[in-house]
């Protein structure tokens, strides 16, 4: 896959993936400036039966890190800069946002606005405090180095989280193991790694809801590149198109 900007794919696989096991919010505006968008904002409902019925392997175990997420893809390698900015549009969303939670929550026990909130309340505000996950195809071991990403070694290798003041992680496509639990996130891998993916997908049960759900944003996404016309694609659009039309071919048989 290659790196929109807005990734239009990657918000069509997030959604499908998991519009049973919570909700997703696109384009959260945190300044007036498009590259300080949060481009997908998860916030998982435990309670829902898809945690249960369905399960994404380490895409799940990542999905349940906090209960609420920003999740950024990045289809090539990760710079500095990526993480600076992806640092920078979660604190400005959580300044501003975190004063409306604290005023909402006083208005509604009537508290001054001297009055303190009771540790339930807190930990409720806290809860929308989000993680981000960073997804990059690949990321330098000098840059890991310099922001000094620790492994997580909880979720295996190819996953690693910065300094718990930052609230974010990185999970590198490139360096995850191979195995059922990984295809979900390799998807999001470049265009061999994904028609990987792809054929390990194709070869689960037609009753899986996921399986069939990805197959229709794969589907829905060539058709919406299909309606540009060619000469406003990006080489990086006609290799997407080129995959799937491989993928399509490959489901069809």
């Amino acid at each position: 896959m290659a790196q929109y900007k807005h990734d239009r794919f990657f918000k069509f696989y997030i959604q499908s993936l998991y519009k049973t096991k919570g909700d997703t919010l696109q384009n959260i505006q945190v300044r007036n400036d498009e590259d300080l968008e949060i481009d997908l904002m998860f916030m998982a409902e435990r309670e829902k039966a898809g945690w249960l019925s369905e399960n994404l392997g380490l895409f799940d175990q990542l999905m349940q890190e906090h209960p609420t997420l920003v999740i950024e893809h990045y289809s090539s390698y990760l710079e500095e800069t990526d993480i600076n900015k992806s640092i920078t549009r979660k604190n400005l969303y959580w300044d501003r946002k975190q004063k409306e939670l604290i005023e909402g929550a006083k208005n509604k026990l009537q508290l001054t606005s001297s009055q303190r909130l009771s540790k339930e309340a807190k930990q409720q505000i806290e809860n929308q405090n989000p993680f981000t996950w960073i997804l990059t195809v690949n990321c330098s071991e000098k840059l890991l180095r310099y922001c000094n990403a620790q492994s997580a070694t909880e979720y295996g290798v190819g996953v690693y989280r910065l300094a718990p003041i930052f609230r974010l992680g990185i999970v590198i496509i490139d360096q995850l193991e191979d195995s059922p639990q990984t295809i979900w996130l390799k998807m999001l891998g470049d265009r061999e790694t994904a028609k990987i993916a792809f054929e390990s997908i194709k070869q689960l049960s037609p009753e899986r809801r996921e399986k069939n759900d990805i197959i229709n944003a794969c589907i829905k996404y060539c058709v919406y590149l299909k309606d540009i016309p060619t000469e406003n694609l990006t080489p990086e659009d006609k290799d997407f198109m080129r995959t799937m039309e491989q993928i399509d071919a490959w489901y069809e048989d």
